[in-house]
């Protein structure tokens, strides 16, 4: 393009030359200046139509016929409007290519379950101490559950007891006869033994067998022999789903209401 433009000042300079020197003597033409005042500029739209297409063959003809100084000139002149072209193309600034949107992290999920864990056995008294401090966990509903069951435990006592009879009051003049032979005894009213007579509770296994086998040798052979067992109720807490911060807090109130339970993974 810039080299076009430059040939297009080029053939008007010539043309302009050309007029002139036509209507003077050929002898004159090398005495012709060309002022650089005199030098127009075409648009860069602009075109050249098909006369100026004819003209160009005799203008070359022209630009071959005229002195070196001319050219010089012409050529001089060419390259000075060519400058301000080319710096305005330089000036313009390079077209950037569109920034990348930026990439996304991912970020790990707040609050996601990471425990699961169980705290048992607990006697009533000690599970009412553990729910007074689970409030503070801020559990949602279903993250606890309970579990309760019955244990039976040997308390080490032995116990006498002679089976009831057929009728209450035979079990009464049972308890009576016993008392005048120094069996000291009494009619349990109470629990599944009800109606039995208890005739004592050692430490000891061998005392309590001692006492039965005196009643045998009374003429009381169904007198037995029985390990007094204690029932009682045990439960265990399960938590599930817990956050990082629910573990912690869970573990932290462990260790301050029951040290000698721990917590057990599940």
């Amino acid at each position: 393009m810039k080299w076009f433009v430059a040939l297009v000042v080029v053939l008007n300079l010539v043309v302009a030359m050309y007029g002139t020197l036509k209507q003077r003597p050929p002898l004159d033409v090398h005495a012709q200046e060309v002022s650089p005042g005199q030098v127009k500029l075409l648009p860069p739209s602009w075109k050249p139509d098909a006369s100026a297409a004819q003209a160009s063959a005799p203008v070359a003809a022209v630009i071959k016929a005229a002195s070196a100084p001319e050219a010089k000139l012409m050529a001089s002149a060419a390259k000075a409007q060519a400058k301000p072209a080319a710096k305005a193309e330089a000036s313009k600034p390079a077209d950037k290519p569109p920034a990348k949107p930026a990439e996304k992290v991912a970020e790990p999920a707040k609050g996601k379950a990471v425990a699961c864990y169980s705290w048992g056995g607990l006697s009533d008294s000690l599970l009412a101490r553990v729910k007074g401090g689970v409030p503070q966990l801020k559990l949602k509903p279903g993250q606890m559950q309970e579990d309760s069951k019955e244990e039976s435990k040997g308390s080490g006592r032995f116990w006498v007891y002679y089976p009831p009879l057929a009728t209450q009051a035979e079990t009464k003049t049972l308890s009576a006869e016993l008392k005048d032979k120094g069996f000291t005894n009494y009619i349990v009213t109470s629990d599944e033994f009800k109606g039995n007579l208890s005739l004592g509770l050692f430490s000891k296994e061998d005392a309590a067998k001692t006492l039965a086998a005196r009643l045998k040798a009374a003429g009381y052979d169904k007198a037995m022999v029985k390990s007094k067992e204690q029932t009682s109720k045990q439960t265990t807490l399960t938590f599930k789903e817990l956050d990082a911060a629910q573990a912690e807090q869970l573990k932290a109130l462990q260790k301050k209401l029951t040290p000698g339970i721990a917590l057990k993974g599940c």
